[in-house]
């Protein structure tokens, strides 16, 4: 005789009734540990490489820890009140300021006119694509010392070009000046760091869907038109963060400043990590702890460059 619970299945007492929802978040618990347990290499290796030499660093600006001597005193917020009431910090400052708003802006601004070139249909735009890639391809210290050597006032290379072109009547000396020391390294730093633009912004055109610009050429849009309506919007997401890489990078960049000029002529190109580096390995006692007090109060600076724009992507995508 079949049992009356299995004949009807209503009347199947509530409590023995499976619990779903348990059971998904039970799931939901377990896949949620698994992707912390994949997380734990990736943490440990930021912890090993980041977080212990942070740290590390703000324990050497509370003492007095001097290149080659053994010891390190403490020395509370002496190391903080001497950079902050000193000049080079500041001047530092705001050259680092002046030369990153110049090299993002113009590296955003060419990366931007060279993406839109790149998405038009034309012949040889695939080995243009490549050769757009080059600066940004080659070993940083092949791409600087290859502008010193046009740069430098024996070889003449760039003057002698500028000269046969009716741009400059005499040579100049363009990393021994400081007039011309610090536009010399923003046009280094624009050649190698605008195709990350040009690519990124290139992979975001590719997104936009070109029945848009077909409606808007129907509606009679214009080209600016179509840029302002559907090319920029479309562009913002992947714009913002490239502005927040680059401007961090641009911000951080030794390697070009230093093979360039050394900081000089004078400290015509003295930026924060340059002035770092100066008061750690070269000026007078050699002061690690010194040093590491330009990063650390420039730290702040960063953090919140980067919480400003994600807020603006944040902004953005609520009002989508």
């Amino acid at each position: 005789m079949v049992d009356e619970a299995q004949e009807n299945p209503a009347t199947v007492a509530p409590d023995e009734t499976p619990d779903l929802g348990a059971a998904a978040r039970a799931e939901s618990r377990r896949e949620a540990w698994l992707g912390y347990a994949l997380m734990l290499p990736a943490l440990a290796i930021m912890i090993a490489l980041v977080g212990y030499p942070t740290l590390y660093a703000i324990w050497l600006s509370f003492h007095h820890k001097l290149l080659a001597v053994k010891g390190a005193p403490f020395a509370g917020l002496e190391n903080y009140v001497n950079v902050l009431g000193g000049e080079l910090f500041w001047s530092s400052l705001l050259r680092t300021a002046i030369f990153t708003i110049s090299v993002v802006t113009l590296k955003a601004t060419l990366g931007m006119a060279t993406a839109l070139v790149l998405n038009e249909r034309w012949p040889g735009r695939g080995l243009a694509r490549a050769v757009v890639l080059l600066p940004w391809a080659l070993p940083p210290l092949t791409a600087v010392l290859t502008w010193r050597f046009l740069f430098s006032d024996t070889s003449n290379v760039l003057n002698h070009l500028l000269q046969r072109v009716h741009l400059i009547d005499k040579p100049i000396s363009w990393l021994g000046t400081a007039e011309y020391a610090m536009p010399a390294v923003i046009l280094v730093n624009v050649w190698r760091g605008f195709p990350f633009f040009a690519i990124t912004l290139l992979a975001g055109l590719v997104t936009i869907p070109r029945d848009l610009y077909d409606s808007a050429k129907v509606d009679g849009a214009g080209l600016v038109h179509r840029f302002t309506h559907i090319t920029l919007p479309g562009l913002m997401p992947v714009l913002m963060v490239s502005l927040m890489l680059s401007s961090i990078w641009t911000f951080n960049e030794f390697t070009s400043v230093y093979l360039l000029t050394w900081g000089g002529p004078g400290e015509a190109t003295t930026t924060i990590p340059i002035a770092a580096y100066l008061q750690a390995f070269v000026m007078g006692a050699r002061n690690l702890s010194v040093a590491v007090v330009y990063p650390i109060l420039t730290f702040p600076i960063l953090i919140f460059l980067i919480w400003l724009l994600n807020r603006s992507m944040v902004k953005r995508e609520d009002e989508t």
